[in-house]
């Protein structure tokens, strides 16, 4: 009989209400839709995505795929034209950049809680905006090797004809 009147006694019990305002919107809403910011991502990676397989193709394996030169000639030219000449970099980094940040304020919730000094980070398992997240990270990855590489190898240039223009 216990059992009985523990079970009746917890149904009679009041559900406690939530009294302030602040207990009753928790900051985890998110900031954009998940869906929305997946399409919106999957466009704005697009291009560097195909970008970044022609170059694949063409450098790494030795295939010459004819779309991909006129696409890179195209860009060379973009690149070379004094007015637009930002819209190449504004594609191939700030596209993967525009998509990282919307999917990860799509998937990610904080929640500080100043009375116990703590900051919860929740991340919704949404898996086309989490490969989105890892698609911009690797094109970011690459474009960032490839900067550094770059720039070495021209440094390292103009270290080699110093040294040799100097010698007698």
């Amino acid at each position: 009989m216990e059992r009985d009147e523990l079970i009746k006694k917890l149904e009679t019990l009041e559900r406690p209400e939530m009294t302030s305002e602040s207990q009753r919107v928790l900051l985890k809403v998110a900031l954009l839709n998940a869906r929305q910011s997946s399409w919106i991502g999957l466009a704005l990676v697009a291009v560097p995505c195909l970008f970044l397989f022609g170059i694949l193709l063409n450098y790494g394996f030795g295939f010459d795929v004819r779309p991909f030169r006129a696409l890179e000639e195209w860009i060379a030219a973009l690149d070379r034209a004094p007015v637009i000449g930002f819209l190449p970099p504004a594609v191939l980094v700030g596209g993967p950049l525009l998509a990282l940040a919307l999917n990860l304020l799509a998937i990610l919730h904080v929640y500080h809680d100043e009375s116990r000094h703590e900051v919860l980070l929740t991340i919704k398992l949404r898996s086309l905006n989490l490969l989105i997240v890892a698609v911009c990270t690797g094109i970011l990855a690459v474009l960032f090797v490839y900067a550094i590489a770059e720039n070495a190898g021209h440094r390292a240039r103009e270290a080699v004809s110093e040294h040799s223009s100097s010698r007698p």
